[in-house]
């Protein structure tokens, strides 16, 4: 088995877990000064909005394209859950008061999980308290900071593509379909998400569960090949073309992925054996190729994103009708997930 310490660990790290020593910190250390810590993570929001806020006013008077990669910073702080969490840490981990607390032994450090099997949620892990300090990131109307102890949340750890895939459809009210046009990328970016106004991309790489199936011979994968709810899916012929006539020269320079449709049986013979004979080898060799392989995936992503790739309107309604594309709303922006 292959020793991609860092890359794996980091993939776990990313987990919500309650610990025995953690709860007796938390109880000692950290509930009976709740309140200031509240107020705190109030203070480090406040800021990180604060930091945004000439960004969002030079939207609201028209003098940029009001972009932030994929998210519209004219309706910020809809969809900005990563940005803003991760803001929010940064400062906690400068900030003399959450200093005191790690320096006691508390865990302080990033998670995402999904909460109540309906949210993909990018949060922190205080010791043994789940806070969110982007909680008005997708009802811009709730409270800006959620906390509970983590044994009283209703979550789980990201442990299967299938998982992913239905929190996806319902988070984002999106309809997927699966890779199989570009199977290179299938390990790490196995969807297709087709939105409401009828774009198409590539579901945002989930890299982190990428990572955690290299620890486990690609077994995540595998099931996910194997499972009929999904793979029996077809990309509407439609799109199919649409995403063949902008990415499908198979010219490095015009996008980074080969076109090569596929079946589940081919990505599995070809694709899959191809990463578990990587993973036989050296760690000094196959952790170059695997950062390299991240990074072209990604690339890809963002490029699909960008070209903004939507269907003609009459094309859109025909296949809405059939139940291909989501009903209409409101929620058609690229929350970052990873």
């Amino acid at each position: 088995m292959i020793q991609t310490e860092k890359l794996v660990g980091d993939a776990y790290a990313y987990d919500l877990r309650a610990t025995r020593d953690q709860e007796r910190l938390t109880a000692e250390e950290v509930l009976p000064r709740m309140d200031e810590v509240l107020q705190r993570l109030k203070e480090l929001r406040a800021a990180v909005d604060a930091g945004f806020q000439p960004k969002v006013e030079a939207v609201r008077n028209q003098r940029d394209r009001g972009e932030y990669g994929f998210l519209s910073l004219a309706r910020y702080p809809f969809g900005f859950c990563r940005e803003i969490r991760d803001r929010v840490v940064a400062r906690m981990v400068a900030d003399p008061f959450f200093q005191e607390l790690v320096g006691k032994g508390l865990v302080l450090r990033k998670v995402f999980i999904f909460l109540r099997a309906q949210y993909f949620q990018n949060a922190i892990q205080l010791g043994n308290l789940y806070l969110d300090p982007a909680n008005d990131t997708v009802v811009v109307t709730k409270p800006k900071i959620e906390w509970a102890p983590i044994a009283e949340l209703d979550y789980e750890n990201v442990e299967s593509w299938s998982q992913f895939a239905e929190v996806s459809e319902r988070y984002l009210r999106v309809r997927l379909y699966p890779n199989l046009v570009f199977p290179m990328a299938f390990p790490v970016a196995p969807f297709f998400a087709v939105h409401c106004s009828g774009r198409i991309d590539l579901l945002q790489a989930q890299g982190r569960t990428f990572s955690k199936d290299l620890n486990e011979g690609m077994t995540r994968c595998s099931d996910l090949l194997e499972n009929e709810q999904w793979m029996n899916r077809s990309l509407p012929e439609p799109f199919r073309r649409l995403v063949e006539e902008s990415c499908g020269s198979n010219l490095y320079e015009a996008f980074p992925l080969e076109y090569r449709p596929t079946t589940p049986s081919g990505i599995r013979e070809s694709i899959l054996d191809e990463f578990r004979t990587l993973l036989t080898k050296p760690s000094s060799e196959t952790l170059p190729v695997l950062k390299g392989y991240l990074e072209v995936v990604q690339k890809a992503v963002t490029q699909l994103r960008m070209k903004n790739l939507i269907l003609e309107p009459e094309l859109v309604e025909q296949l809405r009708a059939d139940g291909c594309i989501p009903e209409r709303g409101d929620v058609d922006v690229g929350i970052n997930l990873d």
